[in-house]
């Protein structure tokens, strides 16, 4: 079991992902770095969600299985599983080098920017009704 306030960290660390998103985004920072940034924002605030509806803390990065094990908590969330399978593609592929690599565009990127928020959103909103 974890402190079962332990939630409010992932929350913060989460937060401080999606602001440096934001920043990277707002002044032509590297693409694929902006989308990981929210990819780790989604895959903190699904953690902190679960901490707090289990007292566990789930392990992997995956966020379409982390979104399905919260959505037995609140099934709102399932309307998020098609963005998590995009984000997903961002957590691998942009920090390593590759021999084919990812190219990100701006489109994309503010596109996770938007389904992290979204998706922040609604975890705050089910936080408030519990």
């Amino acid at each position: 079991m974890v402190d079962s306030m332990k939630y409010k960290e992932w929350f913060e660390m989460a937060k401080k992902d999606i602001r440096s998103a934001e920043i990277l985004y707002e002044h032509d920072g590297d693409n694929g770095i902006v989308c990981f940034h929210c990819q780790q924002a989604i895959e903190k605030y699904l953690k902190g969600f679960l901490i707090y509806a289990t007292g566990e803390l789930q392990e992997g990065h995956n966020l379409v299985r982390l979104c399905k094990k919260a959505m037995a908590y609140n099934k709102a969330l399932g309307e998020f599983i098609k963005d998590m399978a995009f984000v997903n593609t961002y957590y691998i592929e942009t920090r390593y080098p590759a021999e084919d690599p990812l190219l990100v565009s701006k489109e994309d990127a503010k596109e996770c920017i938007r389904i992290a928020m979204k998706v922040m959103e609604k975890i705050d909103e089910a936080m408030k009704t519990k």
